[in-house]
């Protein structure tokens, strides 16, 4: 038996997220495919836009037979961790065999190569990487950067988004000594382009979203999934600005040390934190204030997404310990038994699971900022596809 697990975040999930399942399925020839998908909140450091279930359902209804959740204590974490993250879970389960990712250059042996160097470097890359972060640069742009040098590859090959998120998903199968076989395929858009076409950009999705653009939403999104999409619109979203006023409290009344042991500050970071709260009045207008060379927009936001769920250095592990099993096709029963006979916990409620507890309130904080009742979205049982 085959399966081949897909990491991802589906926010919302879109005509190339379909075309990536249709070609993962092909290539790895499998019989099932298992989706490992962000909850409440996504690596953006931004609440999702449409709530798990409905993104889910939307996947299951296009091409993945089983959506499981990533906690919040990976999906709201650097590149590194959110991959790490999904890959323990796939091979925590024992059945999966392959993992497909998309990327911008569909050359493996490249992509290994980086990984390999990534995890064992040698006296030069660690040099070159020393030298940029001397300069001010990020730890990923540095990086990308000793990787390029040591691999005679051009300096952007490797900065593209989705190729570093391959390199870092490579990374976690040779830190996990994973047996499960990498399977690239080429993305055929770009990550962040702002105008929706057929295989647009989860970006431009969003964007087309929160405008009521219906005609470009419809060119973009499956038939099958448009259904779905629709109701989820219709209950209520959750824009990025809906976080605004929360976390320029939060950032008012907090004290230095409390701002300082946040997951991501580093170097007296907590004191530009604070003084944007006393200047800025949206969190775009915080994060232009405390972003620096080094410290990227990424990293801010995620940090900022911490404060406002009180999360702190110390409620973040090395691995996941569970994960959440938020719907699968009735026809992946089978695969489904397998998978609850591994020695991995897999949830079904996450109110019955005290592993769980940040999951939950990342559920009830999107609940609060979609200006909806508070609910129990946690103990929403799973989306089952006849």
């Amino acid at each position: 038996m085959r399966v081949c697990g897909v990491i991802a975040e589906y926010d919302p999930f879109h005509r190339g997220h379909a075309y990536h399942l249709e070609q993962a399925r092909a290539q790895s020839q499998a019989d099932y495919i298992i989706c490992v998908m962000s909850g409440s909140f996504t690596q953006r450091g931004m609440p999702a836009l449409l709530p798990a279930h409905a993104r889910a359902e939307m996947a299951l209804r296009c091409g993945a037979d089983i959506v499981l959740q990533l906690p919040y204590a990976f999906s709201v974490r650097e590149a590194e961790y959110f991959a790490l993250g999904g890959v323990q879970i796939l091979n925590a389960l024992g059945c999966v065999t392959h993992l497909s990712f998309g990327c911008e250059r569909d050359d493996l042996s490249l992509l290994q190569r980086a990984a390999l160097l990534s995890e064992q470097p040698d006296d030069q890359y660690s040099r070159i990487l020393r030298t940029g972060l001397d300069r001010g640069m990020s730890h990923a742009e540095a990086a990308g950067r000793a990787l390029a040098a040591c691999l005679d590859v051009g300096p952007d090959i490797l900065k593209s988004p989705n190729n570093a998120l391959a390199v870092c998903y490579l990374r976690a199968l040779i830190r996990l000594g994973s047996p499960i076989q990498p399977v690239p395929v080429r993305r055929e858009y770009g990550y962040h382009e702002k105008e929706v076409e057929f295989f647009p950009s989860a970006t431009a999705v969003r964007g087309a979203i929160l405008r009521g653009d219906w005609p470009s939403i419809e060119k973009a999104v499956p038939e099958n999934a448009l259904p779905i999409l629709k109701a989820a619109v219709r209950q209520g979203l959750c824009p990025p600005e809906k976080m605004d006023s929360l976390l320029r409290a939060r950032l008012l009344l907090s004290a230095k040390d409390s701002v300082a042991s946040l997951p991501g500050m580093a170097e007296g970071l907590e004191m530009r934190f604070i003084q944007a709260a006393e200047k800025a009045l949206t969190r775009e207008e915080m994060i232009a204030f405390i972003k620096t060379r080094r410290y990227t927009q990424g990293r801010i936001s995620r940090a900022l997404c911490h404060l406002m769920m009180d999360v702190k250095k110390s409620d973040l592990p090395v691995l996941p310990d569970h994960a959440r099993i938020l719907g699968f096709r009735k026809e992946a029963q089978p695969l489904l038994h397998i998978m609850q006979k591994s020695d991995f916990s897999l949830i079904t409620r996450p109110a019955r699971s005290a592993s769980a507890a940040l999951d939950i309130r990342a559920d009830e904080m999107r609940q609060i900022l979609s200006s909806l009742p508070r609910g129990e979205t946690y103990r929403q049982s799973p989306v089952i596809i006849p």
